[in-house]
């Protein structure tokens, strides 16, 4: 008896033989859209004093298939404190770090009182850190704690795990052929 495979056989080969890069490649396009979900919302949620948290919030993919690595978020230095806020018992935040940003809300106050000082915007700067610590101390996180990219992920997650589930069912239309 002898068994003689058609040219569907050989077609169904040759996909079987591509499906590796066809998981990568769906794995990849799937991974960059759920960066991209987080990333937006991240970017509406994040505090927009000057705008420079939200611009710094960015991903990438790294490693090949099946170890692929997505990652989003700032490259700030103090975009994970404003994520989580300073720990209770940690050090004041810098004093140098709070200038500009009391340079930008004080300065009605120093405006009616011209001629305020580099060293008195840094002692109101010095009050605002000592606040800062002293609340984080007091209930544990607190002050610059204003959750952005964690919400961004759990609006997300139900549309990012639908898009994975769909790869299985993508794969097995390919290996059909249809």
């Amino acid at each position: 008896m002898s068994i003689q495979l058609g040219p569907e056989w050989e077609a169904f080969n040759r996909r079987l033989q591509h499906t590796p890069e066809q998981m990568e490649r769906q794995m990849r396009q799937t991974l960059q859209a759920s960066l991209l979900l987080i990333e937006a919302d991240a970017r509406t949620m994040a505090p927009q004093d000057t705008r420079r948290l939200l611009g710094s919030i960015n991903n990438k993919i790294t490693g090949t298939y099946p170890s692929l690595v997505g990652e989003v978020g700032p490259s700030v230095n103090y975009g994970l404190f404003v994520e989580r806020g300073r720990p209770a018992g940690a050090k004041m935040p810098p004093v140098d770090a709070l200038m500009p940003w009391v340079r930008r809300h004080w300065h009605p106050i120093a405006e009616r009182r011209r001629g305020v000082s580099r060293v008195t915007l840094r002692s109101e700067a010095f009050v605002l850190a000592r606040a800062i610590k002293r609340r984080a101390d007091a209930v544990g996180r607190f002050g610059t704690m204003r959750p952005y990219m964690g919400p961004a992920y759990v609006q997300n997650r139900p549309r990012i795990e639908a898009a994975f589930a769909r790869i299985g069912l993508n794969i097995v239309s390919y290996l059909a052929g249809v």
